[in-house]
Formats: C-alpha cells, sequence, structure tokens
C-alpha cells in the first residue's frame, strides 16, 4: 500500500474519530511512519484517558496494495512496582475474554496496553477500510471498557485475581 493512501486512510480515521468524542490528531514526521494518535476520555469508573496509537508498520507485504495497520491502545500506566506481578496475571486472564487484541503490561512502565494488528487491502474503496477500521476501534474499545475498571483495580489496589472475580470486576470463565 502506497504512503499516500496510507496516510489518506490515517486522516479519514482522525475525522471519523473527532467526530466520534475522541481528541485525534495526525503526526508526520520525516523518515517515520505516520501515526495516527487520538484520546478517549475518562473511561470506565476510573476516569482513565485512554490512548490509540495507529500507524502502519513499514513491512514488505506480499500484495502491493496490502497494509499492515497496529493499534497500541494504552489503558493507563503508573502500576506500582508491588503490583507487577498480579498485573501480568489479570492481563494474561482478560485476553481469555477479548474480542479482538491482546492485552500486555509494560513492567518499566507500569502500562498496561492493549495491542492489535490488522491487514488492510488497498485495492477496496477507501469508505470500505475506514469502516473496517472504525469496527476494530469499536472492539478494542469495547475491551477497555469492559475491562479497565478490573485490571485498574488490580494494578493500583492490588487486589489478586481470585479477588478481582469474587468482586465481579472481571468476567469470570
Amino acid at each position: 500500500m502506497k504512503t499516500e493512501q496510507q496516510n489518506q486512510i490515517l486522516s479519514c480515521m482522525a475525522d471519523v474519530l473527532s467526530q466520534n468524542g475522541f481528541r485525534a490528531e495526525v503526526m508526520q514526521k520525516e523518515g517515520a511512519p505516520t501515526l495516527l494518535r487520538c484520546e478517549a476520555m475518562r473511561q470506565g469508573k476510573v476516569q482513565k484517558d485512554v490512548t490509540i496509537e495507529t500507524c502502519f508498520i513499514p513491512i514488505a507485504l506480499p500484495g502491493e496494495d496490502s497494509g499492515l495497520l497496529q493499534f497500541f491502545v494504552t489503558l493507563f500506566m503508573g502500576v506500582p512496582e508491588m503490583y507487577h506481578k498480579q498485573m501480568h496475571s489479570a492481563c494474561e486472564y482478560c485476553n481469555d475474554f477479548c474480542a479482538l487484541g491482546h492485552f500486555g503490561f509494560f513492567a518499566d512502565a507500569g502500562q498496561v496496553y492493549l495491542k492489535h494488528t490488522t491487514l488492510l487491502d488497498g485495492s477496496l474503496e477507501l469508505e470500505k477500510n475506514i469502516m473496517f477500521i472504525a469496527d476494530n476501534i469499536s472492539l478494542l474499545m469495547a475491551s477497555v471498557t469492559r475491562f479497565i475498571d478490573g485490571l485498574a483495580s488490580v494494578g493500583f489496589s492490588g487486589i489478586p485475581l481470585d479477588a478481582a472475580l469474587e468482586q465481579d470486576l472481571l468476567p469470570k470463565m
């Protein structure tokens, strides 16, 4: 997929997200992939601002019209070190219930994130790609909404996973 087409897709997504209550901005820097950065304000009962960063990964794909789009959603940062083990367990547990993407924990920043990568077909009409990406973002935000309070309880209060499940902060198997 050509860079111009990637940039057009990200710019359209910024417009769509801005119209739906996100703060969205396309960031371009010489020699780096174009990045769409948006914020969803005050998510969950914990009222955390969630950041979504999206860019096309600059790798060669079999088809010229293909593009690999990566979403990196930061739920929150600053989990105290004493709760890192519980946080890893909670993220792994939540992945069994996640419709799209994969929860993870970056201990160096105490950061809980949700990551998803998808393949786009640039031969499709722009509108179809925008709808597909919007659906992906909707599913990612649904996962954020569903899990942010439980993950924050584990990460900031150190509640063990079993206790979070007993308190219905996270879904049960």
